[in-house]
């Protein structure tokens, strides 16, 4: 929530940050590090291995890599040469760019990962962050459903492993809706206003379009209702049966949901062919992933084989990123974010009487908090901070309090009340 604390003071801005910039305090910092951390394993079970990009990039490369216009909302930047700069508006362009400029060498199958922010502006009158907290996984080098179905499936182990109970796989398909537009013969100039259409998130200007071409009854149907249609492997098959044009594109899709349904993830998973992407260069699977509570997908990938052509040699490419946010949005409307005291104890002395206690213990791995001697601010500093154990010196032994189970203890040495590694 912005705030006008010192508005109308002379020489302090009216807002204390940018539109569309927030603070995270340390509660909201250390649940985010949390679901990170939680993704990260199940990238690593995969054999997805981190990169980093920086968050600045030439924005020739970015917008010729974005296509359209997709950049529009790119902070820009010029360098002391003159040169236009650009804060990564996503995250896969600078991968990509990594993957084709500095990785020619690897054979292939080539998997990474990556956690990091992107910027973007805010559109006007709308109430969008300016940065977006990603974690995201690239498979690069393979281009069948087999692959498509990896990264579907993996999203599906990321997302239950940092806690989210409730969540769905929602798969459109770019190319499909291509060859429908190919073999129906739809002129390119109707082709083009379809397009735009769905650019615009106007799937009535789409089915007025649609109805107006002249083509057969039941193939025209079928396109104008293209965007609404939703299910499982019914859905491209339906289009193959209508289209034959659109069989081959079709198999693929039906081919990466029995992938799904072998590995016993089908249950998230929908086919939705209303599913659009920002970014023109998607150019087959599209995923995105929706959780109660959050009105955005918390997760957003897709196919994009001719990305990696812009800066180098061209690979087949998918890859998926989750919204950090969005997720951290989703786990509280699930009420999943752990509501116990966190492991840690705050120690009173610890900053000068009992320096040494409080060494050892952090030798051990323990999280010590120090107060000095007689602070009667203990209680409190754990409740406001959340840490689960409060000790203090009680004579010749240690009192230690553990807020969790509502006990008292008193020991002789720290150790005997506190488990390690906390």
């Amino acid at each position: 929530m912005r705030t006008t604390e010192g508005a109308g003071l002379p020489g302090r801005p009216r807002d204390p940050l940018p539109t569309g910039a927030r603070d995270v305090l340390p509660v909201e910092a250390g649940e985010l590090r949390a679901a990170e951390d939680a993704l990260r394993r199940a990238f690593r079970r995969y054999g997805y291995r981190e990169v980093r990009t920086p968050v600045l990039e030439f924005a020739l490369s970015v917008d010729r890599a974005a296509q359209e216009g997709a950049t529009a909302q790119a902070y820009r930047l010029f360098d002391p040469d003159g040169r236009v700069l650009m804060m990564r508006p996503d995250l896969t362009i600078p991968v990509a760019r990594l993957i084709a400029t500095r990785l020619t060498d690897h054979p292939g199958p080539l998997r990474v990962s990556y956690t990091g922010p992107a910027f973007r502006r805010p559109r006007p009158g709308r109430a969008e962050p300016s940065e977006h907290r990603q974690a995201g996984v690239e498979l690069v080098g393979e281009a069948g459903p087999e692959a498509d179905a990896e990264i579907v499936g993996l999203l599906v182990e990321a997302l239950a492993e940092a806690g989210l109970p409730e969540f769905r796989i929602g798969l459109g398909d770019v190319s499909v809706t291509a060859a429908v537009l190919q073999g129906l013969a739809v002129p390119e100039g109707e082709a083009a206003r379809l397009r735009a259409a769905v650019a615009a998130r106007d799937l009535v200007l789409w089915r007025r379009i649609a109805e107006g071409l002249d083509i057969p009854e039941g193939p025209r149907a079928l396109l104008a209702g293209l965007p609404g249609m939703r299910g499982g492997a019914e859905v491209p098959e339906r289009i193959a049966a209508t289209v034959p044009a659109a069989a081959a594109a079709c198999a693929r899709l039906v081919r990466t949901l029995d992938l799904l349904r072998g590995a016993a993830v089908a249950d998230r998973v929908l086919v939705d062919l209303g599913i659009l992407r920002d970014w023109p260069y998607y150019s087959g699977l599209v995923i995105e992933a929706y959780a109660p509570g959050v009105g955005e997908p918390v997760a957003k990938g897709g196919r994009y084989d001719g990305l990696g052509g812009v800066f180098g040699a061209p690979r087949p490419a998918v890859g998926v990123a989750i919204e950090l946010d969005g997720l951290h949005r989703a786990l509280a409307a699930a009420e999943a974010i752990p509501s116990a005291p966190a492991p840690g104890v705050v120690l009173v002395g610890g900053l000068d009487a009992e320096r040494e206690a409080a060494a050892a213990l952090r030798r051990r791995g323990v999280v010590v908090v120090g107060l000095p001697s007689g602070d009667g601010r203990a209680d409190e500093v754990a409740r406001v901070e959340g840490w689960r154990f409060v000790a203090w010196r009680d004579g010749d032994a240690y009192r230690v309090r553990d807020r969790a189970a509502g006990v008292d203890v008193t020991c002789a040495r720290l150790e005997e009340a506190l488990p390690s590694p906390l």
